[in-house]
C-alpha cells in the first residue's frame, strides 16, 4: 500500500520534527532550516539541511528503507559537531531514546505536582480547628 500524496507530505513533516527533536536534545544550536528532500535510487530518503543560519553548518539526515521513521542517521561537519555536542565523547541519543527519557522526566514530574499537592499540611490549618 503506497502513501498518497497528503499522507506523504504529513509523513515528511512528522519526520523533520523528529528530526528537530534529535538536533535539539544532542547539540547546541539556536535554529534549523530544512533545504531540501530526495529519495535516492536505492530508497533511502535524505533531508538536507543547515544550523543557526550559516550555510556552512549543513547536515543530512537519512531514513533508510527498512527503517519506519528517522532515528539518528546523520552526516554533519565535524568541527560543528564537536563544538556543540551537548554530551562527552560525542554521544547522541536517539529519537527514541530521547522519548524514553522525555516520558520519564514527565511521569516523574506528575508524581512530584501531584505529591506536593496531598503533601500541604499548612494549606489544610485553615479548615481545621
Amino acid at each position: 500500500m503506497g502513501l498518497n500524496y497528503y499522507s506523504y507530505k504529513d509523513y515528511m513533516e512528522k519526520q523533520k520534527v523528529r528530526i528537530e527533536l534529535f538536533f535539539n536534545y544532542n547539540y547546541n544550536i539556536d535554529s534549523l532550516t530544512f533545504t531540501k528532500t530526495k529519495k535516492n535510487p536505492m530508497g533511502t530518503l535524505v533531508f538536507y539541511g543547515y544550523f543557526n543560519n550559516h550555510k556552512d553548518n549543513n547536515f543530512t539526515a537519512s531514513i533508510m528503507p527498512y527503517q519506519k521513521e528517522f532515528e539518528g542517521n546523520i552526516a554533519i561537519n565535524g568541527v560543528f559537531d564537536n563544538e556543540n555536542a551537548k554530551f562527552d565523547n560525542g554521544k547522541t541519543y536517539s529519537v527514541s531514546e530521547i522519548e524514553k527519557i522525555q516520558r520519564k522526566e514527565r511521569r516523574e514530574n506528575q508524581l512530584t505536582d501531584s505529591s506536593s499537592w496531598f503533601s500541604d499540611s499548612t494549606g489544610l490549618s485553615k479548615y481545621t480547628e
